[in-house]
């Protein structure tokens, strides 16, 4: 009886030490699985970083791009004003993307795609540069022919006439004035060791509103002194002013928050205006108009916190 009652434990102990082993070996393939997981996933997000590096670099060429055509042809900028702000509000919506930190997969394809529409708008855009600038030429010649015409001719038909009101007012068009680099910031005076302007986002901290920018270059713009008006819409979307004070806009009365006269000479010139308001600034976006001779020449925004 002791002989098989010895034989019998040493069965369990065999039994029980397989039973060991076959649990070693379950743990040992979880954990391979589990470093083989996170091996792939560091993988994954150093490939993902690596691309976003690329996706930077892809985005600030069409960047460059697009810089490289307003710079050249800022004479038109009057008739691109809403391709102009189509295209810089699509590269504002891709630098937020690739603002964060790490990208997930779902961002990176976005991102991509959202680069790959803008390359397309931009090219685009340069079609329709290379359009209009072959519609000026062609008008500011057949104008300039017609005008002799007429200074020889005392009788004009009424489609003569037509044609040279409509050629006058694509003209007008490419006169427009255009505002570039807009930007608004809060601004309040240190009294520290003297005045000194100093910048700040919050609404509690912001006296004035510094808006800043530059009329772009315009060889064919009627030069001399240009009424400026800069309208600042609060986050209840009410325009900001002290005094009803108005100007036309497309031929419709419309609240200024503040005004500057500027000497324009047909050449880039930077300008900057302060605008104050009664009582504090709340916290919001705040949207930035700037209008002159009764058309619009910018837009920017401004968030305060």
């Amino acid at each position: 009886m002791e002989i098989k009652q010895n034989e019998k434990d040493k069965k369990s102990k065999r039994y029980l030490l397989i039973l060991i082993g076959i649990l070693a070996a379950l743990n040992v393939g979880i954990g391979y699985n589990l470093w083989n997981k996170n091996q792939k996933q560091e993988v994954q997000i150093t490939e993902l970083t690596a691309d976003k590096v690329q996706l930077e670099k892809d985005l600030q060429e069409e960047i460059a791009k697009f810089e490289q055509l307003t710079s050249e042809n800022q004479d038109l900028n009057g008739q691109l004003q809403e391709q102009n702000a189509a295209l810089n509000e699509k590269i504002n919506q891709i630098k937020v993307l690739l603002r964060k930190g790490k990208l997930s997969e779902a961002d990176y394809k976005k991102a991509k795609s959202e680069i790959a529409e803008l390359r397309s708008q931009i090219d685009n855009y340069k079609a329709e540069i290379d359009e209009l600038k072959r519609q000026v030429q062609q008008l500011t010649d057949e104008n300039s022919g017609l005008n002799q015409e007429l200074g020889s001719e005392k009788a004009k038909s009424a489609e003569q006439a037509k044609t040279i009101e409509s050629k006058n007012r694509t003209i007008s068009l490419a006169k427009r004035l255009n505002a570039g680099s807009i930007s608004a910031m809060g601004v309040r005076e240190r009294k520290v060791f003297g005045k000194k302007e100093v910048e700040t986002n919050k609404a509690n901290r912001t006296e004035e509103v510094r808006v800043k920018f530059i009329l772009n270059k315009n060889e064919i713009s009627d030069s001399g002194e240009k009424e400026i008006y800069v309208k600042i819409i609060g986050p209840d979307g009410a325009p900001i002013a002290n005094k009803v004070q108005t100007t036309k806009v497309d031929g419709t009365e419309t609240l200024f928050t503040e005004k500057k006269i500027v000497d324009y000479q047909n050449e880039k010139l930077e300008a900057t205006v302060y605008c104050k308001k009664q009582g504090d600034y709340p916290k919001g976006t705040y949207t930035i108009e700037i209008f002159t001779e009764g058309y619009k020449i910018g837009t920017t925004q401004m968030i305060l916190k």
